[in-house]
């Protein structure tokens, strides 16, 4: 199994009866995926261009916002998996709303 690096938490503003929590990770092969019912659908969504624009304005890399609550070793701790780069954006990153 492929595994993906997360890289932006959404919040959606719009009323749903599907949790209103998305998730745009990055593949090893550099293509983004979204967790949203639109994404799935159409294999392209708001917060995937949003990624990607901002990719775009930031010379290939995405601007993450860490809180600065966050320690050196939290950061470094961070590097050593996916899973705990995701634990790390849950828990320091921004989340962005739609």
């Amino acid at each position: 199994m492929e595994e993906n690096k997360l890289v932006q938490i959404f919040l959606s503003q719009s009323p749903s009866p599907e949790p209103g929590i998305y998730e745009v990770s990055l593949t090893k092969n550099g293509d983004f995926l979204c967790t949203c019912p639109g994404f799935i659908a159409k294999n392209n969504c708001i917060h995937n261009r949003f990624v990607k624009q901002r990719v775009k304005e930031n010379d290939g890399v995405y601007p993450l916002e860490i809180s600065t609550k966050c320690t050196s070793e939290d950061a470094d701790k961070a590097q050593d998996s996916p899973e705990e780069f995701r634990d790390f954006i849950i828990k320091y990153g921004k989340i962005e709303t739609c």
